[in-house]
């Protein structure tokens, strides 16, 4: 038998109460985080349940998970939207970030929006997504919509080949960084004839141009406030944001966010997605998809 100053040695060398308690917590969490994962929920939701936010582990979170899907209202497919109607006239409309991924700019926007509670859409191209996947996972793991902006944000005309190859390898990086699909298309500067838009109407996509240009990927970039002046001037119930995020510096950009979101806010809209904004839409009777075209 021990003595006791071998006891007193043994309890010394044991972990306290506390420790234990501490491994037994950290257990069950463990637990916790593989039931959800087998049970093959979606990214969203599993990032959701499990707080998350480093994204090392929002990578392992999305690899694991059912693919989530941004599905199109059925009479809003195939079809090219600007703006809708809403319901009595409802005040909402959606602030939409094009060019991205992209280092500062795009974790600027995110830091707002989580500050003001705002769910935007995103219009990623594949090369930037590509490059930066882990600023694409931090709009993700934000609970915004990721939306296809091509591959190589080209304008020139193509051929049926090569505008399939643009949209549907975006969709491949997506889908592979992300383990999203989207069924958002936005055609680059707003063409809708160089064969991109013909390949995504004839996939049932929903193509989305915008109602309010900020003007913010002009050559001659504007000022925060002169941004807010053409936000406001043009603003609408239904109505689609343009900004930008990625392709080249947007500072100007991330400073007139909180501002755009503040004056609108006080002009009573509120702020939803792309995919809200056609569902709220859609409950309007035979809703007419205004400001919308077939082109």
């Amino acid at each position: 038998m021990a003595s006791s100053e071998q006891q007193h040695r043994i309890k010394r060398l044991l972990p306290g109460k506390a420790v234990w308690v501490a491994i037994a917590a950290m257990s069950c969490a463990v637990v916790a985080l593989l039931h959800t994962i087998l049970s093959r929920v979606s990214g969203d939701t599993l990032i959701a349940k499990t707080g998350i936010t480093n994204t090392v582990e929002v990578t392992a979170a999305i690899a694991n998970s059912t693919p989530l899907n941004f599905d199109v209202p059925k009479n809003f497919q195939a079809k090219i939207i600007k703006k809708v109607p809403t319901p009595g006239n409802e005040k909402v409309i959606a602030l939409t970030f094009d060019d991205g991924p992209w280092p500062e700019t795009t974790e600027k926007i995110l830091a707002t929006l989580k500050q003001e509670k705002i769910k935007a859409t995103f219009y990623m191209v594949g090369q930037p997504l590509k490059s930066f996947p882990e600023i694409g996972k931090k709009v993700l793991a934000d609970g915004h919509v990721i939306a296809n902006h091509t591959l190589h944000h080209w304008y020139k005309k193509m051929s049926p080949l090569v505008a399939q190859r643009e949209i549907e390898d975006t969709a491949k990086i997506i889908k592979e960084v992300l383990n999203v699909e989207t069924e958002y298309f936005r055609p680059p500067g707003g063409v809708l004839t160089n064969g991109l838009v013909a390949y995504a109407l004839q996939h049932n996509q929903s193509v989305n141009i915008w109602s309010v240009d900020s003007g913010d990927s002009h050559p001659h970039r504007p000022s925060p406030e002169a941004m807010l002046k053409t936000i406001l001037a043009e603003a609408t119930p239904g109505g689609i944001v343009l900004m930008h995020d990625g392709g080249g510096s947007h500072d100007n950009t991330a400073i007139a966010v909180p501002q755009i979101i503040a004056k609108l806010r006080a002009q009573g809209y509120k702020f939803v997605t792309v995919p809200e904004l056609l569902e709220i839409s859609s409950a309007l009777p035979e809703t007419p998809t205004a400001q919308s075209s077939s082109k």
